[in-house]
């Protein structure tokens, strides 16, 4: 039996994307931001508000290498709020009714900003190291 060449590569590739598929997707507790992997199970889950101009972040404190998750009360976000940036983790987002969720996986120790894409809301969190000690860094907010 011929087969040609063309064929066995498709067959490759969609055996490989099915493959990725059910690793990234397994038992639905799997969601992808950027190229970040993160599962939801045992995130760190923060809420997320804005009081007075400043996002509110509890706890605001988080520790190195556990997946976070943020997550934004939509009733607590005006405006412009709602576009977010985390520059130290890579992170541009606007988040809605429906996808109010940010998830990442901090892979540095210090004290981090977050602002709107505007720069009119801010605020900072931390993180620990995940032995739970203080890193002396403070990222410096953007003007």
């Amino acid at each position: 039996m011929k087969i040609k060449k063309n064929t066995l590569y498709m067959a490759l590739i969609v055996l490989i994307v099915i493959g990725v598929g059910f690793f990234v997707f397994a038992e639905g507790k799997t969601s992808i931001n950027g190229n970040v992997i993160v599962g939801n199970e045992n995130a760190q889950v923060m809420k997320m508000k804005v009081v007075g101009g400043n996002y509110v972040l509890e706890p605001s404190t988080i520790k190195k290498g556990i997946p976070v998750r943020i997550e934004a009360d939509m009733s607590k976000m005006p405006g412009c709020s709602k576009s977010i940036i985390i520059p130290a983790f890579n992170i541009r987002k606007v988040v809605t009714e429906k996808d109010n969720v940010i998830e990442f996986v901090p892979d540095k120790a210090g004290t981090f900003n977050i602002a709107c894409s505007m720069n009119m809301y801010k605020g900072t969190f931390s993180v620990v190291e995940s032995d739970g000690t203080k890193s002396n860094y403070v990222e410096q907010p953007s003007s």
